[in-house]
């Protein structure tokens, strides 16, 4: 069932490095409750792009 996926994600380093940074968030504003939710959305969408943009870059030859 996972090798039908994880064919499909060309990828896996990258988009576990954006997931992890998503949990993580998930669970610094559950401990913290105190944060912008909007701010941590914000910053993780900028890393997440910048990220995506750098990791899922292919070579063009």
């Amino acid at each position: 069932m996972f090798k039908n996926i994880l064919l499909f994600v060309k990828y896996p380093s990258v988009a576990a490095i954006i997931i992890t940074i998503w949990a993580g968030s998930a669970v610094l504003l559950i401990h913290d409750q105190t944060i912008s939710i909007l701010t941590v959305i914000q910053i993780n969408l900028i890393v997440s792009l910048i990220i995506g943009f750098v990791g899922f870059r292919v070579d063009k030859k």
